[in-house]
């Protein structure tokens, strides 16, 4: 038996299949609702209450609440969803709330705990457990359990890129120094780099393992998701698109050397070198956004638009990007 780390699930439908055996752990980014939603987002993640059957067979052991999506139809809508979940689904732990901080597993007699976690983001509701507490919570209950992973939802700025902040790379290392096993992150939509720290597995982000979306439509790379499987110290990896395991040996061995060459450049990763890799991006897709925000609540969004122009990492990648236009170190 191992422990299977998926990534971004969206379950519009029923999966086909599950990769591996042993106890899966995937981030469920959604509200299931059948009211309206009213926020000023570019883009939302809701599904109807139907769509709860594809979690009920979706051979999940534990799915993680902790994410940007969860409130996108409000407090009540959440709340509403959390009971249903725990009723149609009993089989399934939903952790990364603040009730339910991290997932309690059993594997062949070995004591494991996935804490599940946010970082700040105005998408973060009053009941998900906050990335600042997760180092706390870690030395808490060490001695608990046989392994400890963390398994956040973060890395806002480099959403639909390759790499992560060099914040995240610290935070990592942190959790690690602090006695976790391990570090699988997401919300990116496409795999990240990974690294090995003390003998100990990060992994910035797994990617999608199925997430049909209006706005991950618009990427490359967002229908391809990495899973990791630990048994007894040893990490596998593969690769799923949507949903569904990846055989041919080709693409497989063009996508690890994908995965290599987006982690090579972390072992001297600086602020500079994220924001000239990942700047251009972050505009665009940002401007995008705003401009469908403005276009449902103008009044409201213009002044948060107006204090992102000025925000300093706003300016670092606006330099950032015209260097690289430049041709500039």
């Amino acid at each position: 038996m191992s422990v299977i780390f998926i990534g971004d699930w969206l379950p519009r439908r029923q999966l086909e299949a599950m990769p591996g055996v042993g106890i899966r752990i995937g981030n469920l980014e959604c509200v299931f609702t059948d009211t309206a939603s009213h926020n000023d987002k570019a883009y939302e993640s809701t599904l109807p209450i139907d769509c709860l059957k594809h979690v009920e067979n979706g051979g999940f052991s534990a799915l993680s609440l902790a994410n940007n999506h969860v409130y996108d139809a409000g407090e009540l809508a959440f709340d509403r969803m959390v009971e249903r979940l725990h009723v149609q689904c009993p089989e399934t732990q939903f952790f990364g709330t603040i009730e339910q901080q991290y997932a309690d597993l059993s594997l062949d007699g070995r004591h494991v705990a996935v804490i599940g976690c946010l970082e700040p983001c105005r998408s973060r509701g009053v009941r998900i457990f906050r990335q600042e507490d997760v180092l706390a919570l870690i030395r808490r209950i060490r001695d608990d359990f046989d392994f400890v992973y963390v398994f956040p939802h973060w890395g806002k700025e480099g959403e639909y890129t390759r790499y992560p902040a060099p914040w995240q790379l610290k935070l990592a290392r942190r959790w690690i120094d602090g006695g976790a096993d391990g570090v699988f992150g997401g919300h990116s939509h496409v795999f990240q780099g990974r690294e090995v720290y003390k003998g100990k597995p990060i992994y910035y982000s797994l990617g999608n393992f199925h997430f049909p979306h209006p706005e991950s439509n618009l990427y490359q790379g967002t229908d391809v998701g990495l899973c990791v499987e630990i048994e007894d110290g040893k990490v596998e990896e593969c690769f799923v698109r949507n949903g569904v395991l990846i055989e041919g040996a080709t693409e497989n061995k063009l996508l690890k050397e994908l995965l290599e060459s987006i982690s090579e450049p972390l072992k001297n990763w600086t602020t500079w070198k994220w924001a000239r890799a990942v700047g251009s991006f972050n505009l665009k897709k940002n401007m995008a956004s705003w401009k469908i925000r403005l276009q449902k609540n103008f009044a409201k969004t213009l002044p948060k638009l107006l204090i992102w122009q000025l925000l300093p990492k706003t300016v670092l990648f606006r330099i950032a990007s015209y260097m690289v236009k430049r041709g500039k170190r």
